[in-house]
C-alpha cells in the first residue's frame, strides 16, 4: 500500500529547479524576456513533498501529514494541491496499514476525483472494506474506479483481483460479470491505443495539451508511462517544444514591429544602388564619345579645332560631375542606416532555427510515444490474456449447472 514511487517522479517535478534554457532561447531574449518561473514559496508544502519522496528522513511522517492537512488554506496554489492530494493517499495507507479503516475511507473522501492518485484513493477504499470483512462494499468500489477509470490497468487489475476471488467463492454469475467489464474495457483501450498508433502526429499535439490530473483519458497514462521511465527525454522535448512556441510567438511580434522599417530602408538602398548603376552606365557611354571626339580632333581642319576642344572641354566637365555625384552616392549607401534589415535577418534565422528546434523534439517524443503505446496495449492484451479464458470457462460451468 505504499504509495512513495508512483509519487516520487510527479513531487520530484516539483521540487526539481527548472530546466536549463537552450542556447538559442537566451541568445532570442535580446529580443524575447524569458517568461517567470513560478517557485514554491510554501516551506510547509515543500517539507511536505520532500517527506513523500524520501520517508526515512521523517520520524513520524503520519503524524506531519495529518498536522499538514488540518492546516486551513484559504488559496492553495498547484503544488499544494498535488501535495494535499499524494499526503491524504499516503496518510491513509498508513491508517489502513494500523488497522483504522475507519479514519482512512474519511481521509480518502477528500481526495479530489480528478486527482493523478484518484485510482490509489479509490483502490484504497476498496482494500479498507475488504480487511474489513465487507466484500460487497469492496467489490462495489473496484467495480466504480473500474468504470470511471477504465484506461488506468491498475483499476482493471483490482477488479480483475475480485473476479478471482468471486470465483474461487463459487459465485460464478457475480465473477462471469465482472470477467465481462474487464474484457469490455480492455477491448475498447485495445481499439483506442490501435487508432492513436496511426496518428503520430495528432498524438503529440494530445500530449501536449493533456493535463496530468485528466486521469480517466488514456493520454494521461501514456504520461504516466513517461513519467515512470527510465529516461525522461519526452519531457524534457515537451518544455523545449513549450517554450520554442512562445519564443516563436515573441519572435513573430518582433518581426512585425521591424518589418516596415526594413522595407523602407532597403527601398532606399535600391533606389541607391539604381542611381550607381545608372552613372556607371553613362560614365561608360561617355569615355567612349571621348575618345571618338579626340581622335576626330587629331584628323580636323584648323577652322574646325577650336569647336571640337570645347566640345571635349564640356565633356570632361560632365565625367568630372558624375565621378563627384557617383562617390556621393557611394559615400550615401555606405551611410545607410541597416539595423533594421540586419535585425529582420537575425529574427528570421531564429524563427528558422526555432521551428527546427520543435520539429526535432516532436519526432523524439513520437519515437517515446510509440514506446509507451505499446508497453500500455502490452498491459491491456495481459488482462485480456486472463479475462478471456476465465470468461469462457465460467460460462462452461453456468451452461453445466443449467
Amino acid at each position: 500500500m505504499s504509495k512513495g514511487s508512483s509519487a516520487a517522479l510527479c513531487i520530484s517535478a516539483l521540487l526539481a529547479s527548472p530546466l536549463p534554457a537552450l542556447a538559442e532561447q537566451e541568445e532570442a531574449q535580446q529580443y524575447c524576456a524569458p517568461a517567470a518561473v513560478q517557485t514554491i514559496t510554501d516551506a510547509s508544502t515543500r517539507l511536505v513533498l520532500q517527506a513523500l519522496v524520501s520517508p526515512e528522513r521523517v520520524t513520524d511522517r503520519a503524524s506531519m501529514l495529518e498536522q499538514y492537512l488540518n492546516r486551513p488554506v484559504e488559496s492553495p496554489n498547484s503544488a499544494r494541491q498535488v501535495a494535499t492530494s499524494h499526503a491524504r493517499v499516503v496518510l491513509a495507507a498508513e491508517q489502513i496499514r494500523a488497522g483504522q479503516y475507519a479514519e482512512a475511507r474519511q481521509v480518502l473522501s477528500k481526495v479530489d476525483l480528478s486527482s493523478t492518485v484518484a485510482v490509489d484513493a479509490a483502490l484504497l477504499l476498496a482494500e479498507s472494506w475488504r480487511l474489513e470483512g465487507n466484500d460487497a462494499k469492496s467489490q462495489s468500489w473496484l467495480v466504480r474506479v473500474a468504470q470511471r477509470y477504465s484506461s488506468d490497468p491498475r483499476a482493471l487489475e483490482g477488479l480483475l483481483l475480485s473476479a478471482r476471488d468471486l470465483a474461487d467463492a463459487g459465485k460464478v454469475r457475480q465473477a462471469w460479470a465482472l470477467y465481462s467489464l474487464i474484457n469490455d474495457k480492455v477491448l475498447t483501450n485495445v481499439d483506442q491505443i490501435s487508432d492513436m498508433q496511426t496518428k503520430p502526429d495528432a498524438l503529440v499535439d494530445q500530449l501536449l495539451n493533456t493535463r496530468l490530473d485528466e486521469s480517466r483519458s488514456i493520454n494521461s497514462q501514456l504520461v504516466k508511462l513517461i513519467l515512470h521511465s527510465d529516461e525522461h527525454s519526452a519531457l524534457s522535448n515537451m518544455r523545449e517544444i513549450i517554450e520554442s512556441k512562445k519564443q516563436l510567438d515573441c519572435l513573430a511580434k518582433q518581426d512585425d514591429s521591424i518589418k516596415d522599417e526594413a522595407w523602407d530602408e532597403s527601398i532606399l538602398a535600391a533606389n541607391v544602388t539604381s542611381f550607381q548603376t545608372m552613372l556607371e552606365t553613362e560614365t561608360r557611354l561617355n569615355e567612349k564619345q571621348l575618345a571618338a571626339l579626340k581622335s576626330e580632333l587629331a584628323s580636323a581642319p584648323a577652322r574646325e579645332r577650336p569647336m571640337i576642344e570645347e566640345e571635349i572641354h564640356a565633356l570632361e566637365e560632365q565625367m568630372q560631375s558624375a565621378v563627384v555625384r557617383l562617390n556621393e552616392l557611394l559615400q550615401q549607401q555606405r551611410n545607410l542606416p541597416d539595423n533594421s534589415l540586419s535585425r529582420k535577418k537575425q529574427l528570421e534565422q531564429k524563427i528558422r532555427s526555432t521551428e527546427s528546434r520543435v520539429s526535432e523534439n516532436r519526432e523524439a517524443i513520437r519515437g517515446e510515444l510509440q514506446q509507451a503505446l505499446s508497453q500500455l496495449q502490452g498491459h491491456y492484451r495481459e488482462l485480456a490474456a486472463e479475462t478471456q479464458p476465465a470468461r469462457a470457462e465460467l460460462m462452461q460451468l453456468m451452461a453445466a449447472n443449467q
